[in-house]
């Protein structure tokens, strides 16, 4: 639906975007994540003709140009002074030919009457950004970009978000956000675009990305710290737990059960995607030092 091609991006003698090729295709949920400075709002900027590319091209880009097909939620909440809800929505609703009603307004953003009658830059953090989120959606775009989206939600109005954005998939929308929220990114990721220094250093699903390590985290209680320590020397001893990794656990049980280790007492996880998107991006770094 939507070709990347070698895109590249100078700022000045700055090259920000370094070859870039992403493909996006109809009913695809795609998170661009990385550290701040790695290129995602810059390449959304890119995608929808705010910033002039240097090379490669976008096929499809003038899908996402159709304001009735593709709409954008940018990381900045701002309401017009003054304006009450109900007048922000009214305005909105009479953009589009087909709007969100009313009562889907308020299914979104749970709203009632006060929150309606109330200006919107009075509005909480949480309640501006749902606000913003049924805005965006006012058209019933085909494709959805939004921009971290959840900045200022707490955490029931994140959950709601993410039940909106879970209903959306499942009408078939396409979606590419931005998000520093991991669980954000489990939760509602297809694929995940991970960008380092402008260029992008994987592009997976969340399972595949956790699945490169092998390594598994175990965590005990302290008081087990004298008879594990031949078996984990590079243990991280916190408050009241012990915390090591291993890639090869089978060897580790039976040592532990040897030393009376309760392995009710014991919690044994995979490697989190966090932690492994962060490995990515450091291996990444190692290999162009």
């Amino acid at each position: 639906m939507i070709k990347v091609n070698q895109l590249n991006l100078y700022i000045g003698k700055h090259h920000i975007l370094k070859n870039i090729n992403l493909n996006i295709e109809q009913g695809d949920a795609i998170a661009l994540v990385g550290p701040n400075g790695a290129g995602k709002s810059t390449l959304i900027d890119c995608l929808l003709g705010n910033k002039s590319i240097a090379s490669g091209h976008i096929d499809g880009q003038s899908l996402i140009l159709n304001h009735h097909k593709t709409s954008v939620l940018y990381q900045h909440t701002y309401f017009t002074p003054n304006m009450k809800v109900i007048q922000i929505i009214r305005l909105f609703q009479s953009l589009y030919n087909n709007p969100l009603s009313l009562d889907e307004i308020k299914q979104i953003t749970h709203f009632d009457e006060t929150n309606l009658s109330t200006e919107a830059n009075r509005l909480s953090g949480g309640q501006k950004r749902i606000l913003d989120v049924s805005l965006t959606l006012m058209g019933r775009p085909e494709v959805i970009i939004l921009d971290e989206p959840t900045v200022g939600m707490d955490t029931s109005t994140r959950k709601r978000f993410y039940e909106l954005v879970q209903n959306l998939k499942n009408e078939g929308k396409t979606i590419l956000f931005t998000s520093h929220y991991i669980e954000e990114v489990e939760s509602l990721a297809d694929r995940i675009v991970l960008l380092h220094k402008g260029e992008i250093v994987r592009d997976s699903t969340p399972r595949r990305i956790r699945s490169e390590s092998h390594q598994k985290q175990i965590v005990l209680p302290r008081k087990y710290e004298i008879a594990i320590k031949g078996i984990a020397p590079d243990m991280t001893i916190k408050d009241d737990s012990i915390l090591f990794v291993s890639r090869d656990v089978q060897p580790i049980i039976t040592q532990m059960l040897a030393q009376g280790v309760n392995f009710n007492d014991v919690e044994i996880t995979n490697e989190s995607l966090l932690d492994r998107i962060f490995k990515v991006v450091e291996e990444d770094h190692n290999e162009t030092v």
